[in-house]
């Protein structure tokens, strides 16, 4: 990851196995600052990584973090430099590619299915909760505000 990696960007960046970053990479979840729910589950794989308290932090308020705050949370195993990003992911993909592919294969199975573990009925909430938002007057105005580069006036509704 380099550059932004901000909303749905992060959290498809947070559904990898491995997540490498440049030192340049800014991270965020900003949907509550729009009027919408996060709605892919970057939340709760925060939470998974980092606790429920760095999770809330960061989807509550939308604040950034830099690319070493989110590898001490647990956020990234690995910072680079920006010239050095595409070398490092490949060596890294190389390191796990010359491994036995049934043992590999078998691990990531068997660490998924113990870190997903009520994964599934999670997201169905968080799917629920995005609907929800998506259909709200409060969406409609933080878009508006931002768009009006202003601060929004949520109503709730």
């Amino acid at each position: 990851m380099q550059g932004y990696c901000l909303g749905v960007g992060f959290e498809l960046a947070l559904m990898a196995d491995v997540r490498i970053a440049a030192d340049d990479a800014v991270f965020a979840l900003p949907e509550t600052r729009l009027g919408v729910a996060v709605d892919a589950g970057g939340d709760l794989r925060i939470a998974r990584e980092a606790g429920a308290g760095w999770a809330k932090y960061l989807a509550l308020t939308g604040r950034r973090i830099d690319a070493g705050t989110a590898h001490r949370l647990n956020l990234v195993q690995q910072v680079t430099g920006a010239g050095e990003l595409e070398g490092a992911a490949h060596s890294v993909a190389a390191e796990i590619a010359a491994n036995a592919p049934l043992a590999v294969q078998s691990v990531k199975r068997d660490i998924d299915a113990f870190a997903d573990a009520g994964m599934g009925a999670a997201l169905d909430r968080v799917a629920m909760s995005a609907a929800l938002t998506l259909t709200s007057e409060d969406i409609r105005e933080g878009y508006t505000a931002k768009a009006d580069r202003r601060e929004p006036r949520f109503d709730g509704k």
